[in-house]
């Protein structure tokens, strides 16, 4: 009797242990939401919000330029009165990021993510990609567009002479009503990587936006649509 009641009290130590490490786990996959960690690491996690109904992580759709952003990020000092937006840098999990607010005479209605891209293979910024990807997907399910190309030379080009950029364009759309999500990898590479670039500099963007359809108002005038004569009126 004493074993099955030994038994019963440590198959719930472990249940529970296990609840509990899968929680911390999907915690630490998430991308967006700064989370504690335990003491033994030093790294502040970020998770996707969990909800883009009203906002984005507290601030309302809608909201004017200057009420309060709740964010633990720093700053971005901006001396442009008529700006319409407020930049924010700071870290994403692994990544080092430039998060700006935008801000349209409907009021907030953009944030845009911009990832700092510190060189590094066309297979490795690919890799990022699908982390944050797959990290999206986790709380949103899969994406609702793909749009995935690869082209130009392989990893393997090695002629210094005639260097080659090796392209990726990747982006995949999320529909979270009333708002989308939109994560976008424009990478190219030069190739063969070496210190003697006949391009110098960094060609590479990533950029997760969240935004709200709802809010895209601007009482600027659009352009009139120009008009294209007939082929019949030319030829």
């Amino acid at each position: 009797m004493k074993t099955i009641f030994s038994t019963i009290i440590l198959s719930t130590f472990i249940f529970a242990q296990d609840a509990e490490s899968s929680e911390i786990q999907a915690q630490a996959e998430s991308t967006d939401m700064p989370t504690q960690t335990d003491a033994a690491s030093d790294t502040t996690v970020q998770s996707v919000p969990s909800s883009l109904e009203s906002g984005y992580k507290g601030l309302p759709w809608g909201s004017v330029k200057g009420d309060t952003i709740t964010t633990a990020f720093t700053p971005v000092a901006n001396n442009d009165t008529l700006s319409l937006n407020q930049s924010f840098v700071g870290s994403l999990g692994p990544d080092s990021v430039l998060v700006t607010y935008f801000f349209a005479d409907s009021g907030f209605w953009k944030v845009e993510i911009d990832f700092v891209m510190a060189g590094g293979s066309l297979e490795k910024q690919i890799s990022d990609f699908r982390r944050l990807e797959k990290n999206i997907s986790a709380v949103y399910g899969p994406p609702q567009k793909l749009n995935h190309k690869e082209s130009g030379a392989s990893g393997a080009y090695g002629n210094l002479l005639d260097q080659k950029f090796a392209t990726a364009f990747y982006r995949s759309t999320w529909s979270v009503t009333p708002a989308m999500i939109e994560l976008l990898l424009n990478s190219a590479v030069l190739l063969p990587q070496s210190d003697l670039p006949i391009f110098s500099g960094n060609f590479s963007v990533m950029k997760l936006v969240y935004y709200n359809p709802d809010f895209m108002h601007s009482s600027q005038p659009m352009p009139e649509p120009e008009e294209i004569p007939s082929i019949f009126d030319i030829y």
